[in-house]
Parts: structure tokens; sequence; C-alpha cells
């Protein structure tokens, strides 16, 4: 009971007097031997059935239902383990010889996490900045020129801020750099009266226009502006460290979305000092309310996380 009451401290099951039968009562969490978990939401009011009889509610209902585990074969104790280990950003190779799950089901899992960081980081983002705030932005190009056997690492623009003092950042993954495209970025992710720094890069020109401070550095000349000082030693720091956390392998660029909203998501607990994995599940719940059972598939906001990624890829998530 303690490891289920601490399930419910995390919203990943339904609370105590949460959850109703079809008949308006509320089911109750009872021991049951014929379910994986050893417990089951069951309902045994009586009530009036076509206002005459009274019955028995016989309203039973898994407690994975409408939750993070439902549908999975493995237990709930592996699946938080699981989470666990992928919050201390280990790779998939340690996890499952540590938890003892097939290739498969480490990928499949490390797919369903990466929707719930790309759902809390990326949908449900607060944008960073303001007045009194600095943020660097950038763009950098993802993926090496590297051939193996005639084929070429496939590469993917990202565009990406990181706000002075918190460290608070963003990266999109972007087909074009136009100006179109990364001011409509600009204004989803920062906010109004930032002072934005960043290199000489054309498409940046307006911001001035469009209601915030703009300083520039030209890379091809120097690191620091001379006159204002103006450099983005942290947003180009930003991008080392999200590189290095895709690892060695090449990733495909429906990928990235999934894999930088992990880095995002890291980043964002060391910064505020959170516990990864309180944190993971939090927005867990915010994704897989079990007290609001899912009627709606909203697929236009799915991140892509196609398990058909190759072995070699799996492994080299860190």
């Amino acid at each position: 009971m303690v490891v289920i009451e601490q399930l419910q401290s995390w919203g990943l099951i339904a609370k105590n007097k949460s959850l109703k039968c079809k008949n308006g009562h509320f089911a109750k969490l009872c021991p049951h031997a014929d379910y994986t978990d050893g417990f089951v939401w069951r309902c045994r009011e009586r009530f009036s059935k076509n206002n005459k009889k009274m019955v028995n509610c016989d309203f039973k209902q898994s407690i994975r239902k409408d939750t993070f585990f439902e549908k999975s074969h493995l237990s709930i104790y592996r699946i938080v383990m699981f989470s666990y280990l992928w919050t201390e950003n280990v790779s998939l190779t340690f996890i499952k010889s540590q938890i003892d799950i097939a290739q498969q089901s480490a990928v499949d899992w490390a797919s369903f996490h990466r929707e719930v960081v790309f759902d809390g980081m990326i949908l449900r983002h607060e944008k960073i900045g303001g007045v009194g705030k600095i943020v660097e932005i950038d763009e950098s190009k993802f993926g090496r020129r590297k051939y193996y056997r005639g084929h070429r690492v496939e590469g993917q623009w990202v565009f990406g801020g990181v706000e002075r003092v918190t460290g608070k950042c963003f990266l999109v993954p972007v087909e074009r750099r136009d100006k179109d495209t990364l001011l409509a970025l600009i204004k989803e992710w920062i906010l109004p009266g930032t002072l934005v720094i960043s290199d000489c890069w054309k498409s940046y020109d307006c911001l001035k226009d469009e209601g915030y401070e703009h300083l520039t550095v030209n890379h091809s000349i120097q690191f620091k502006h001379p006159d204002t000082g103006a450099h983005t030693n942290n947003v180009e720091g930003m991008w080392r460290h999200a590189k290095a956390s895709m690892g060695q392998y090449s990733r495909k660029k429906r990928f990235y979305a999934g894999y930088l909203a992990k880095h995002i998501f890291l980043k964002y607990c060391r910064n505020l000092n959170l516990n990864p994995l309180d944190e993971f599940f939090r927005l867990t719940s915010l994704l897989y309310d079990p007290s609001k059972p899912k009627t709606v598939n909203d697929s236009d906001n799915e991140v892509v996380t196609d398990t058909s990624e190759s072995e070699s890829e799996a492994e080299s998530e860190n």
C-alpha cells in the first residue's frame, strides 16, 4: 500500500475519492489478487435499478486505466525504475541490464518518456526573458558530415536561446532560418522588452521594431563587441552541451524534438535544483491525468517518437 500511496502522491494513479463508477459512486481502492498490481478500483454500493430493485454496483477498473502505465506488460515497479534511470541520463544499454527488459521495450519506453518532456517543456513552455533580462540567441547545425558505407549523417538546424543568470533555455528544430520563421519563434519563446543578443544574421535586423532591445556581435571579427560588450558565450556553451547529449551516433530529423526536449528538461531541473524523477512524474501527471479519462487524441501536437530506431541509436542515448 505504501507503493500505491507514493504513486498517488506523484499523480500517476488516481487519488482516493476522485474516480466515480458509471452509477455516480466514488470507487474505492481495494486489494485484488486477480490483478497484476494487486489492487483494483471497485464499487459495491447499493443503488436502485430502474427506480425499483436495490442491487449492488459491480464496478471494477484497473488502477492502470488512463495512466502512464496502461497497456504495458511491465510491472509498475520496473517502469518507475526505468523513469529513475532515464532521468539520471544513463544509456539504454545500462537501463536494460539493470531492470532486465528487452531492447524493444527499452526503446519504446524511452520514446514515451520523451513524449512527456516534449509536452511539458515545449508544448506547455513558459516564455523566458523580460524587461531587465538578457537572452542570447543563435542557430546551429546538428549532425556531422561523416560518411559510412556511402551514407551521409543527416543534419538538422536548431534555433535556440538561453537567458543569462537563470540558464533558462529553448531549443527548436527548424527547416528554415528566414526572418518569418525565426521571428515567430522569438515571439513564441521570448518576452517583449528583453535585451536580445545575437550574431549579425540578417533575419534578426527587425528585432528593435518588434518590442525587443537588440545588440549584435560579428563573430567573423571578434567574440565580444569592443564597445557594447555583447557576446554569445552562453548560447555557444549551450550548443556544446546539447550536442554532447545527443550521443555519437546519427539521429534522424524526426527524433530531434524529443531529444532536445530531454536536454531542456534536465537543464531545467539542474538550474532549479529539482529532483528530476519528481519533476518528470509531475509532467507525466499533466499528460496522463488518471482522474480525467482521455476523450480526444490530439495528434497534431504529438512529438514523433518512431520506435524503429536502430539498436546503435538507442544505445547512444545519454
